[in-house]
């Protein structure tokens, strides 16, 4: 079995950010945002225009209740395993006003399991990072990530689409025939058979 360099996402592949999002949303700003349209930019479903949704957003990052966001146990289980035998590297999109949250998050969470933490937008694109830490695998929830990381020499079968999510559900037909998984025991079973082929 190959050890592999594996890249993971944060937001919605490691911890549940999108629905606590629409929760506080809704609850702080009266509205009635599904998940389901938490990419829809109109003005009318979030009662709010886009600076001013941006800025409630913003604000709902700087909460203790957002600072509590973890893994599952499952999930923390399923990461200590792969840890073990491979070297994992969250790559996240997060601003750099939630670096130091972020970090205190794998802390608290995930001590010891991730070698280390990549920032996107700060320390490039997310296949740029993937290239630049010669990443085997990327376990992420957005088609746009995977775009940028085939353009930077990775293939589909190094891919793990995280998720079935609205904004995932339609793959194009340059992502065809990517692998996707619906939970973590879905992912340590694909991880272990890329680490395994020939």
């Amino acid at each position: 079995m190959r050890s592999l360099v594996i890249a993971i996402d944060c937001d919605d592949v490691l911890v549940a950010t999108t629905p606590y999002f629409i929760s506080a949303y809704n609850n702080a700003f009266g509205t009635k945002v599904s998940v389901a349209q938490s990419r829809d930019e109109s003005e009318e479903i979030w009662a709010a225009s886009r600076d001013l949704r941006l800025e409630r957003l913003d604000e709902l990052t700087k909460t203790d209740e957002y600072f509590k966001i973890a893994p599952t146990s499952e999930e923390s289980a399923v990461l200590q395993e792969l840890s073990s035998d491979h070297s994992l590297h969250l790559v996240t999109a997060r601003r750099r006003e939630e670096h130091e949250r972020t970090k205190r998050m794998i802390d608290r969470d995930l001590p010891g399991v991730f070698t280390s933490l990549d920032f996107g937008g700060t320390d490039g694109s997310k296949g740029e990072v993937c290239q630049r830490i010669g990443a085997d695998v990327l376990i992420d929830d957005s088609i746009y990530n995977f775009e940028d990381a085939l353009q930077r020499g990775m293939t589909k079968a190094d891919m793990i689409l995280f998720g079935d999510y609205p904004w995932n559900t339609d793959i194009p037909e340059s992502l065809e025939g990517i692998r996707r998984c619906r939970d973590w025991d879905e992912v340590r079973e694909a991880v272990y058979d890329i680490a395994n082929a020939e």
